[in-house]
């Protein structure tokens, strides 16, 4: 809990930026980017991490008093990522979220890493990572060849996307959650933006689709397919939630179009961690106002308390289920509970890292 707000972190990622995971060399353009990211996304210096630590293969071990203690979070969203075109163990590797998930059944949503592009394969992955407790998929939208060749990934592509869904659908998933917005590296563009995703929410309204990185870049197509399909379509606001301590109008300004599409109840807040720490952008989030001027001006609403709360953490348990009283009845007692009330939540950023590193 950060004061009366439960929290809950959209997207934890077990980060592993180093040269010997690379698989191919263009993985050190992603790397380069990735770290940019982290400086503009911080625009504190006390927020930031050096390179060197930045950039490591990091373990749950590291990462889970940073949100459990440094941030305040209550339950957290664990992302593989199956971005194996450039990275040996996907960058985000799936182990550890089945590790975490293992560990700390009640505290871990897992989301499990595949590609659709990979056929029958993928089906396998699906199937492992749910056998490992995954509760919903992680997709990427492209797949880099080598040599500036880039292959769209498509949910709505007859041969690859629609029966990867089917296979989800067929495993229990309830949730697909695909990157969206943010290009990396040298991949094509254009295999970032939401064409896809129209014909996967109408042909199979049974699954959540969630749209990560929503807000960084084709706002005026995600608030249509948010009127669209307001039964199945979420945004995760991964990395662009940041946007509120590096550029706080633009943040404003895609926040109030998505309030104004109808998607107050589908919006999650995410850090993204390790890209970033997670306790600035909670706390950028409990002390925002929608500026007077786009109030008056688009008709943006005022953001209450209770609607912060939907960010915060209410959104994220609805889409998987949960019920926040519940949920606290059962960790009440808990190693993490324990800590919490013993050690409170205001601790240094990265502070529990470095004890680590320097012990």
């Amino acid at each position: 809990m950060l004061g009366d707000y439960f929290i809950a972190d959209g997207v934890i990622h077990g980060y592993n930026w180093t040269q010997e995971n690379f698989n191919i060399p263009e993985a050190r353009f992603a790397a380069m980017g990735g770290f940019g990211g982290h400086r503009h996304l911080s625009p504190n210096p006390a927020w930031q991490l050096p390179f060197d630590d930045w950039q490591h293969d990091w373990q749950i071990s590291e990462i889970e008093e940073a949100a459990f203690l440094e941030a305040g979070s209550d339950i957290v969203a664990y992302h593989g990522t199956p971005i194996r075109d450039l990275w040996k163990d996907g960058h985000s590797a799936d182990w550890k979220g089945a590790e975490w998930k293992a560990r700390e059944p009640d505290r871990v949503i897992y989301y499990g890493g595949a590609n659709p592009l990979d056929g029958k394969k993928s089906f396998d992955e699906l199937k492992r990572n749910r056998d490992n407790g995954a509760e919903a998929v992680k997709i990427y939208p492209a797949w880099y060849e080598g040599h500036g060749v880039t292959h769209r990934i498509s949910l709505d592509d007859p041969e690859f996307g629609y029966p990867f869904i089917e296979k989800a659908i067929e495993l229990g998933y309830k949730t697909i959650a695909t990157h969206k917005a943010i290009p990396f590296g040298p991949v094509d563009i254009r295999s970032f933006d939401l064409m896809d995703i129209p014909a996967a929410a109408g042909r199979y309204p049974e699954v959540n689709f969630e749209i990560l990185h929503a807000g960084f870049a084709f706002v005026e197509e995600t608030v249509l397919v948010l009127q669209s399909f307001p039964e199945n379509t979420y945004v995760n606001f991964e990395g662009s939630n940041s946007l509120l301590l590096a550029q706080p109008k633009r943040f404003a300004h895609f926040l109030g179009q998505f309030y104004n599409s109808g998607a107050e109840d589908r919006m999650i807040i995410s850090s993204g961690m390790t890209m970033v720490h997670s306790r600035p952008v909670f706390d950028a989030i409990i002390n925002f106002e929608m500026p007077e001027d786009l109030v008056r001006d688009y008709g943006y609403p005022v953001v209450t308390k209770e609607m912060k709360q939907k960010l915060l953490g209410g959104n994220l348990m609805k889409l998987h289920g949960r019920d926040i009283p519940t949920f606290m009845k059962s960790v009440e007692g808990d190693y993490w509970d324990k800590r919490q009330k013993a050690e409170g939540t205001d601790h240094e950023l990265w502070s529990h890292y470095y004890a680590r590193k320097n012990a």
